[in-house]
């Protein structure tokens, strides 16, 4: 298999997206294996129904269901849920297709010198390169064409989470840089042997993504792991309420009491 001839890169999933042909309960299995509940959510993408799988605040996957396609579900990982929920998920429903697969290794580096190794690396290949900034600070920096079925990324990794999830910014290391391979096979057969390749493997998909992969994380830098889940839907929820309404919350509790601020909220929501 082409991942095994790659040198152990530590590096993990970081997003897993797949389709299978089931007619189980997979949102149920998947629950009932990790100690979780069930949130509905809205559905996408031809998908008419979704079910969160949740513990606690952390959302660990999502699933698709009710496609034109019968008994089609569509699973989705992402973030540090993978390093728990893939394996789960492969073992439960090894008959599945990759449509997206993300390797990625978490540094403690300079990102501009990273940034610099990585154009010289794709102007001596001729690779198509681009750098994205924006106004918080983080930067992005592409490898190879955005139709490609692998794609590398060089970027920013404290800025873009603490962007993406202010309410868990304090969860998130300072100087991260993240450096991650994006893989989407496009051929049936290419999706089924996805499933069976580990993040490192994903590395030798390409040609240049494992010479890559050998000259650029060989670095002698501490790897580092953010640690962090997707928080629910209902978490983010309760974030934004708090610092939107939280100042006159208090405010008011102030001058009538917790409890009688908490009864008026309860009777506003209709509960």
């Amino acid at each position: 298999m082409i991942g095994k001839e790659l040198f152990s890169l530590e590096s993990r999933f970081d997003w897993y997206e797949a389709t299978l042909e089931t007619f189980t309960d997979a949102a149920s299995i998947l629950a009932t294996g990790l100690g979780a509940q069930l949130a509905r959510e809205r559905g996408r993408n031809g998908y008419a129904e979704c079910w969160s799988v949740v513990r606690g605040d952390d959302e660990l996957v999502r699933v698709y269901g009710r496609s034109a396609r019968m008994g089609e579900l569509h699973v989705v990982i992402t973030g540090e849920s993978c390093d728990e929920v893939v394996p789960a998920f492969r073992r439960l429903f090894p008959e599945h297709r990759v449509s997206r697969a993300d390797s990625s290794v978490d540094l403690l580096a300079d990102f501009e010198a990273m940034d610099a190794e990585a154009v010289r690396f794709a102007r001596c290949r001729r690779l198509a390169y681009r750098l994205i900034t924006d106004s918080d600070g983080g930067a992005t920096r592409y490898l190879g064409a955005a139709t490609s079925e692998v794609r590398v990324r060089v970027y920013k990794k404290t800025e873009q989470l603490r962007a993406i999830h202010p309410e868990r910014a304090s969860e998130v290391p300072e100087g991260v840089v993240r450096v991650e391979l994006q893989a989407r096979p496009g051929k049936s057969e290419a999706k089924a042997a996805t499933a069976g390749l580990d993040a490192d493997g994903l590395w030798g998909l390409s040609a240049w993504a494992k010479v890559f992969a050998l000259e650029l994380l060989a670095v002698d830098a501490d790897r580092v792991s953010t640690h962090f889940r997707r928080p629910s839907d209902w978490s983010r929820i309760l974030y934004y309420v708090g610092v939107q309404y939280g100042p006159r919350m208090r405010e008011h509790a102030g001058e009538v009491g917790a409890e009688a601020v908490l009864a008026e909220l309860v009777e506003a929501l209709g509960l």
